[in-house]
């Protein structure tokens, strides 16, 4: 009898005898055999016994640890994918495959490809809609290490290409107004300020304006490959954004924007010095750093770049910088936009 394997003997219709094993008490059936006799019983299961003995052993031998989902995620996180990633984002994407891992590590690598594998991840995800956009986050960390294993052909398919989301919120249309900006500036230090200008003329994330440096700032445009997605993105010098570099002073390296102690702002510090500056002030408490993406487009748009080009410098869809403008800027600002683009054009000059 094979260790830890289940027996069952039978007494079936008409006199005739049964033997049935399994791998563990419930688990998958490995033998069945029927017999007129207990004699020619006993002569079926030993015929039978080499293969349910091979059964038994691909049931309950242990998959190599590189087989489990556990293992996929520690590869991921050592290949140069995940290492060329941000700081943040890479601390970020950790944090949540830790989790993952801790739930799900034990499933096998092979399910992944399996028929029925997305609508458990799914699930999966779905008990811990009380908290959606953190559940998203750590289906969407999943994502990209599916997404890794996929076009490595370790599975056969991605399970979570395209999946919903359980966050639906876009702010995107939010921004921060000038009436806003001069609420938060109320008795901040000018490294702030200038920090929250900058991002708003640029629309840069958080990540890659604290890492902007001056090696990035051209004649006519900052050109910056973004930490999160490696797109390379140009964002034109217009007047009001040459005026504020050159407040700030021109060096020939390091970053644009220190802090109040002349070193270079992190993430982190910049965020706590908008919660700072926030508080005791009731009309912007739920404004964040990240609107003054939206507020970087809504001027990009009102100083006459074409929505495309706005598009462009974002890293979003034309319709979503065409939502902006619809309900920020004037049909009188976007007509003015085009017609200095007209002028230019009659002039010879590229636009």
């Amino acid at each position: 009898m094979l260790p830890g394997a289940h027996r069952v003997r039978a007494k079936l219709a008409g006199g005739r005898v049964g033997e049935y094993w399994y791998a563990w008490r419930g688990g998958p059936r490995i033998l069945a055999v029927q017999a007129r006799s207990d004699a020619e019983l006993a002569r079926k299961v030993a015929e039978a016994t080499p293969a349910a003995l091979e059964a038994f052993k691909a049931f309950v031998t242990p998959a190599a640890p590189h087989d489990f989902l556990s293992g996929l995620i520690t590869r991921y996180l050592d290949s140069a994918e995940y290492k060329r990633l941000a700081p943040r984002t890479k601390r970020d994407i950790r944090t949540h495959l830790d989790f993952v891992r801790g739930q799900l590590g034990e499933m096998e690598v092979k399910a992944l490809g399996a028929d029925g594998a997305r609508g458990v991840l799914i699930s999966w995800r779905d008990q811990f809609k009380d908290t959606p956009r953190t559940a998203d986050h750590r289906l969407d960390c999943l994502s990209k290490v599916t997404r890794w294993a996929y076009d490595r052909g370790e599975i056969a398919r991605n399970p979570l290409d395209r999946f919903s989301r359980l966050y639906k919120a876009n702010r995107a249309d939010i921004i921060w107004t000038m009436s806003d900006l001069a609420t938060l500036f109320r008795g901040q230090p000018a490294p702030f300020r200038t920090a929250v200008l900058l991002a708003a003329l640029t629309g840069l994330r958080l990540g890659d304006l604290v890492r902007l440096s001056w090696r990035d700032v051209g004649k006519d445009a900052i050109v910056l490959t973004t930490a999160k997605t490696g797109r390379t993105v140009t964002i034109p010098i217009r007047p009001s954004l040459r005026r504020l570099l050159a407040a700030i002073g021109r060096k020939d390296v390091g970053a644009v924007l220190t802090n109040s102690h002349g070193l270079p702002w992190t993430p982190g510090g910049l965020q706590t010095a908008m919660q700072r500056a926030k508080q005791g002030k009731p009309s912007i408490k739920n404004l964040r750093h990240h609107d003054l993406r939206g507020t970087g487009a809504t001027w990009l748009v009102r100083a006459g770049l074409a929505l495309s080009d706005v598009a462009l410098v974002m890293g979003w869809k034309p319709d979503r910088v065409a939502n902006i403008a619809r309900r920020y800027v004037t049909s009188e600002e976007v007509a003015k936009g085009m017609l200095a683009r007209l002028e230019k054009n009659k002039r010879g000059r590229s636009v």
